[in-house]
Formats: C-alpha cells, sequence, structure tokens
C-alpha cells in the first residue's frame, strides 16, 4: 500500500479529528449553528495555523511509519499499526474539542485552549513512539515473506 495510501488515509481522519470532532462540540455542547461552527473553525485553523500543523504531525508521523513498517513486515501489520493509530488519534482530539468547548462554556479560558493545544504533545507524541515500537516489533515477528527467504 505505501505512503500513497497511508498519507491520504491520514489526512482523512486528520480532517475528521479536527473540523469534525469540532463541529460536533461547537454544535452539541455550545450550541452554534453548523454554519457558524464551520466559519468559527476554518478562520482559527487558518489564522493558527502553526498550530493546526502542529495537530496534524501525530497524522502524518503514524503515516511515514506504517509506510516505513510495510518495506519489512507484511502489510496486515502496518495496517494494523496504522488503524489503532489513527483511533487512538481520532478519540483523543475528539475528547479534546469536547473538554474545550467545556472549559469555554465554564469560562476556563486557558484550559479550553490547552485541551486542544497540548494534544500533539500528550497525546501525538505518546502514540507515535507507539507506532514505532509496534513496527519495529512487526519487522521482527511478522517478516515479510521475501525477507525470510533471504535470511
Amino acid at each position: 500500500m505505501g505512503l500513497k495510501i497511508y498519507l491520504p488515509l491520514a489526512l482523512v481522519a486528520f480532517v475528521a479529528a479536527t473540523t469534525g470532532a469540532d463541529l460536533f462540540a461547537r454544535t452539541s455542547i455550545g450550541g452554534e449553528t453548523i454554519a457558524n461552527a464551520l466559519n468559527d473553525h476554518l478562520y482559527y485553523a487558518l489564522v493558527q495555523w502553526l498550530g493546526t500543523l502542529f495537530l496534524l504531525m501525530p497524522f502524518v508521523a503514524v503515516a511515514f511509519i506504517c509506510a516505513a513498517v510495510e518495506t519489512r513486515a507484511r502489510t496486515r501489520s502496518a495496517v494494523a499499526i496504522f488503524g489503532v493509530g489513527m483511533l487512538t488519534l481520532l478519540y483523543f482530539y475528539f475528547v479534546g474539542h469536547q473538554d474545550a468547548q467545556h472549559a469555554l462554556l465554564a469560562q476556563r479560558w486557558t484550559a479550553a485552549a490547552l485541551s486542544i493545544g497540548l494534544l500533539p504533545f500528550f497525546v501525538g507524541v505518546p502514540v507515535v513512539a507507539a507506532a514505532v515500537v509496534a513496527g519495529v516489533i512487526a519487522a521482527g515477528i511478522d517478516r515479510r515473506p521475501a525477507d525470510l527467504v533471504r535470511d
């Protein structure tokens, strides 16, 4: 499958994790209309582009790791690592956006900002580290048949 598949899927997961989760949180918790929530989300995503890039990095890193794992291990291992990584990131990004909206309603501005702003560090770094460890294990245990013949 390679990076040509993993990277677009990671980008779709990123959009779902950020835009989708933010829209859901803004409409269900904040009581905003979908149009207003989408407008605010896009505005802040573009104005704070560096923060958006930081939010994107774990998704891209997992995609690159899985593409690298697939060169040494079977595709099923890389797909499993990718799936678990993406689902973990999706879950925690969704929860982060929910927490941010609850904090905004309680007028805890710092907590609202940090609920999302620290996600790449407190969630992304461990997920990427786990993907690396799982990739190394998969490359050792679930090797591609061509690697078994060469050894």
